[in-house]
Order: structure tokens, then sequence, then C-alpha cells
């Protein structure tokens, strides 16, 4: 054993009750973070059920999935939904920051942050049924008010959810005006963080807003908009609460998204093995598709590195 490995094993040693104390968490994020992700990727080459019943198939399992015409389905409608939500999500917070930091008034900048933390109280599972009632197809709020504003005839009923022309649009408007609390608070630290007299120079040079905006904030806030970016496109690929919660994958497979079909085939068909392939098949898009934004989406700190 050299010196350098005594030594290491010396500060170890020394340090023993730190690494006891800190055991828990490490055997909790090893269980719970790093063995599921891990097992499932194993079990994509197996037929395996849900009565623990496990067969070794190869790459049957991709095979088979690369040939279902739902799964092929659930890939561009997962985009339709995802993309437009990813764009809204990521700028229509960073406009309200924009609006609020305008605010000459400490105090109205304070009380316009509070306001926005406030919804952020209610459990998601709220939000969504708040919205299944919005569109309610006789008395939900979308429908009296298209009946108010004669876009909509008095004698006319529209399913929103339940109707192939209009659900994709319904789920992108849902969470209407798209004002996320704590996505609004990064955005604003980032734009304040903005050295003042970079932003009093812009002001002397006769740059109007947008022009500020567009020169001087969107390249300094770009760290903050690819977060949003990134974790936006890992959460939208995973996500099904929508299809569980509101559509259940309809009408027909018009909703089916991956993560919904994975959620079906594992707890519903019990194709554990199966499920575990389209995990599998989604994490490696999801991968690709985070190392594509953090090439191109370069921000301040990188250029300079």
């Amino acid at each position: 054993m050299s010196a350098m490995e005594r030594t290491l094993l010396r500060r170890v040693w020394d340090a023993r009750l730190a690494y006891l104390l800190l055991s828990p968490l490490f055997i909790g994020l090893i269980v719970f973070a790093y063995y599921p992700p891990i097992s499932g990727m194993y079990h994509a080459f197996f037929d395996w059920n849900a009565l623990g019943k496990k067969t070794y198939i190869g790459l049957d399992n991709f095979r088979e999935l690369f040939a279902d015409p739902v799964f092929l389905h659930s890939i561009p409608t997962m985009f339709l939904i995802v993309l437009p939500k990813l764009l809204i999500g990521t700028f229509v917070p960073l406009l309200v920051a924009e609006l609020i930091f305008s605010f000459k008034s400490a105090k109205w900048k304070f009380r316009y942050r509070m306001l926005l933390l406030l919804p952020m109280v209610a459990p998601g599972m709220v939000f969504m049924m708040i919205w299944a009632r919005i569109y309610d197809p006789i008395n939900g709020l979308v429908t009296l008010a298209g009946k108010s504003l004669g876009l909509i005839g008095q004698d006319q009923i529209i399913n929103w959810l339940g109707d192939s022309s209009t659900v994709i649009p319904s789920l992108i408007f849902m969470g209407f005006p798209w004002i996320g609390g704590t996505a609004v608070l990064i955005y604003m630290a980032g734009i304040m963080n903005i050295p003042s007299e970079v932003i009093e120079s812009s002001v002397l040079d006769g740059a109007s807003v947008w022009r500020r905006i567009a020169s001087i904030d969107l390249p300094l806030l770009m760290g903050q908009i690819r977060y949003f970016f990134v974790f936006g496109l890992i959460a939208g690929i995973q996500d099904y609460n929508l299809q569980v919660v509101l559509t259940g994958g309809g009408p027909g497979y018009d909703t089916y998204v991956p993560g919904y079909y994975m959620y079906l085939k594992a707890f519903g068909a019990s194709r554990m093995g199966y499920a575990s392939a389209v995990g599998l098949v989604m994490f490696v898009a999801i991968f690709g598709l985070t190392l594509l934004t953090l090439k191109y989406m370069k921000s301040n700190d990188d250029s300079r590195d």
C-alpha cells in the first residue's frame, strides 16, 4: 500500500463519525434514486411480469416496441404537447419578470412577488381538477366564455378534453396565464444581478426597453433560460399526469405519450420488461436532447470559458 493510500485511509478513519452520520442519506440515495433506474435498464432485456418471473429475451422488447403503432403514434403526440408548453414555460415567466422589474416602487415589486408565490400552495392534483371543471362541456368557464363572446353557439356542446380536434390545444392552454412563481423569481434574481451601470448605459445610448432586453438581458440570462429549457424538456417527456387524471389517453389514442404507455404496460398489462424498454428509450431520448441543448444554448459564463 502506497503512502498516499495510507494517508487517504487515515483521513477517512479520522472522519468516520461524519461518514456514519451521512450513511443513511447515501443509503437512501442508492436505494431510491439509483437502484430503480439501473434495475429498469437491466430488466428492459427481459420478459418480466408483476409476479417476478423473468426470462432473458435480448432485444425482443425493443423490436416489438419500434413496430408498435401505439408507441410510434405517442412520440409525435408528446412533442405536440411538450414543445409549446416548453416555450411558454420558459419565456412567459421571463416576460413577467421584466414587467415586475420595470416597476420603480420596491414595495410593489415585493407585493407582486408574493402574489406570484401564493398559487404554489395548492397541490398539482387540485390544479388539474380545477381545469377539468373549467373544461366542462356544459357549465365550464371556457364554454360559458365562448358562448358569451359568440364564438360558440348557444346550443353547441364541445367536449374540450374528449374531441380529437380540441384535446391537445386544451392541454396546452391549461395553466393560463402560465406564470410560474418560482420561475419568475429566478429570472428576477438574474435581472437584478445585471450591473446597474450596464442598464444605465443602455438608457443613455437611447436603447428602447425591447432593445435592452434583446441585447443585454437575454444574453446575460442565458444560464437561467437554459436551466428552464433543460428541466422543462426532461419533465415534459416524463410527464403523464394529465393523461392519468383528465384524458385517459383519449379520445382513442390521441393523447397517448410514451410515459403513459409505459405506465399502462407496467401496471395495466403487467408487462414490466416491456415497460422498462419504453423507459430506457425515454432515457436515451432525454439524455440526447439534454446534451444537444447544453451544446447549443451557451450561457455567458460558458462563452468566457
